[in-house]
């Protein structure tokens, strides 16, 4: 059973990302949380890439407010924003950048 889920998992990993409106409400909660925490962001896209089951997320994000951050910092403030949502996720996929000025 487990290696079905992380199959399904990774086959999803490569789906087209859903419309504003076929969001999952989980989806929305994570847009919403990282909202919150990058106000100034230009860019934030949530997608279930699990096939639906929550284990999995591609997160991207475009802030301002990673300017002059490294890489791994950037991601750092992705997973610290979601403390709390990734302790129900087997994964996530972040992408990070800066607005090009």
């Amino acid at each position: 059973m487990f290696l079905f889920i992380i199959k399904r998992c990774y086959l999803q990993a490569f789906s087209v990302p859903s419309k504003p409106s076929e969001r999952s409400d989980e989806e929305n909660k994570l847009i919403n949380v990282l909202k919150s925490k990058f106000p100034q962001a230009s860019l934030i896209e949530v997608q279930d890439i699990s096939g639906g089951c929550g284990a999995m997320y591609d997160i991207s994000v475009e802030s301002v407010e990673f300017k002059d951050l490294s890489r791994v910092k950037q991601h750092k403030l992705i997973t610290q924003a979601l403390k709390e949502e990734i302790k129900d996720m087997h994964g996530l996929r972040i992408s990070t950048s800066v607005p090009k000025s």
